[in-house]
């Protein structure tokens, strides 16, 4: 079975401007960080989100079906100029079985995953300390969707006694 993804960059960048707001606020005070990220960013984190996006599905490639980079053919680069939307799509195989309940939370997961990505990029060169935990953060969660991808199906095994 394939089912598709879409991903608004826009509503991936409110989760980087959480995250980095968080970070600031409950860090150690000792701890220089750099500033938090703003919409004034917007430019550059959307490129950061695509690029994320990308490097996410590569490493679904064995699942992939078709991804969609915002419009973009081999010839030409289709980034969203002031602070438009992108949106970037992916179709992925999964075991059949699947319920919405858990396409949904492997929608969030993978939008987690484009987001701390995203976040370790940002963050290369200004916060190591960060940007390591993010590339960690965005590796474990994409190992948890390849291994629940590599599951057989979803649905519980069915006991019976034997009497």
């Amino acid at each position: 079975m394939t089912i598709s993804f879409n991903f608004s960059t826009q509503a991936i960048m409110k989760e980087i401007y959480a995250a980095s707001a968080l970070r600031c606020i409950t860090n150690d005070p000792s701890y220089r960080v750099p500033p938090v990220l703003t919409r004034h960013s917007a430019p550059a984190l959307q490129r950061l989100v695509k690029d994320a996006f990308a490097f996410v599905v590569m490493k679904f490639i064995a699942h992939v079906e078709a991804c969609n980079l915002n419009g973009e053919t081999a010839s030409e680069c289709n980034d969203a100029n002031n602070g438009d939307d992108m949106i970037l799509s992916v179709d992925l195989r999964v075991p059949d079985g699947i319920s919405t309940s858990i396409m949904g939370s492997m929608r969030v997961a993978v939008e987690h995953a484009i987001a701390a990505y995203s976040l370790h990029i940002a963050y290369i060169g200004h916060d190591d300390h960060a940007s390591k935990q993010y590339s960690q953060i965005a590796n474990d969660e994409v190992a948890h969707l390849l291994q629940s991808l590599s599951m057989q199906h979803f649905n519980s095994p069915t006991i019976t006694p034997q009497y």
